[in-house]
């Protein structure tokens, strides 16, 4: 471990036990940590809750056991606790990772920020949120952090692709609605599959997408598209709304598109899109190919190696800047 001067690192994390993309990040983050030097735990709230739809060996350690924190240690608090940042207002080390922006004001009393629970340090891995932050709080060491999406899962093999539709039940409320819209057209559409997507882990979630064409979303609040970027991996046509903070990826028209934009709770544009699409789809236009080529280039730049050295050079700058 680095000398105590850095202090421990605990982050806390919702005991929150379907897949998310979030309770995924500060886990890989910790991961990261340990294996750079760092003494890094997550904290849960109750005794012997893990999430178990993905592979962990981090240390965890649980509120209701009643730990104690030294005031070297830094607290992580993520944005969906301002409770608990209101609490710990007078723990001097605490970072908030914000990683929806949707949360962040969702459940904080009225007139009140961050500042006025102590917060000074922000990490979040969209920089929509980051703008966000900054003019809604005055914060000013809010820092971008990258994310990874998994290669060894989330990859394109031409070959098992199907003429399915695939979307996440927990994120998309107008999907299902859609897909009664389109299962109801008898001219002329091609045979379809609509894959609900729930409480899978995540080799299994990844090998839908895998055999999947299209992935439809229509979640209004998104902080970094993982489930958008996961799926443009896999080679599937993205198709929906961008939730707020996937403008930062999504480029709707021209030579590089790669993504079928409609208007935010328009179903009746989204499925005569969607109907658009599937028949592309059936009789190989080449614009469907340009697409998913321009959507597996820009997944491709979320790697490990990008999100483990942006999650270390926030850590170095934050230690270098307490001191």
């Amino acid at each position: 471990m680095l000398d105590n001067k850095t202090g421990r690192i605990f982050y806390i994390c919702p005991d929150f036990a379907p897949p998310s993309g979030g309770v995924k990040r500060l886990y890989t983050h910790v991961q990261i940590l340990r294996d750079n030097g760092y003494e890094a735990y997550i904290v849960h709230f109750n005794k012997g809750f893990r999430p178990n739809w993905f592979e962990h060996s981090v240390p965890i350690i649980y509120f209701s056991d009643n730990p104690s924190f030294s005031s070297t240690d830094v607290l992580v608090i993520p944005e969906v606790f301002p409770g608990l940042m209101k609490t710990l207002k007078d723990v001097p080390k605490k970072v908030v990772i914000a990683l929806n922006p949707h949360s962040i004001f969702q459940n904080m009393d009225t007139g009140e920020n961050w500042k006025d629970y102590g917060v000074s340090w922000v990490m979040t891995n969209s920089s929509t949120i980051k703008r966000f932050i900054e003019w809604s709080m005055g914060i000013e060491n809010v820092l971008l952090i990258d994310t990874a999406i998994d290669r060894r899962m989330f990859y394109y093999s031409p070959g098992l692709k199907e003429l399915r539709v695939s979307y996440i039940k927990r994120k998309d409320s107008l999907s299902p609605v859609v897909v009664k819209i389109l299962s109801s057209r008898k001219d002329g559409m091609p045979p379809v599959e609509y894959i609900k997507i729930e409480n899978l882990r995540v080799e299994d979630y990844a090998a839908i997408l895998r055999q999947s064409e299209i992935y439809l979303t229509t979640s209004s609040f998104e902080g970094f598209p993982r489930a958008i970027m996961e799926a443009m991996a896999c080679g599937c046509i993205c198709i929906g709304s961008d939730g707020i903070c996937g403008k930062d990826y999504i480029i709707p028209s021209g030579d590089t598109q790669n993504f079928i934009k409609v208007e935010s709770m328009n179903f009746i544009e989204l499925a005569e899109r969607m109907e658009e699409l599937i028949k592309r789809i059936a009789r190989k236009d080449p614009l469907v190919e340009r697409i998913r080529k321009n959507a597996i280039i820009t997944s491709s730049r979320f790697t490990e190696e990008a999100e483990k050295e942006s999650v270390l050079r926030f850590w170095k700058t934050y230690f270098e800047a307490i001191q």
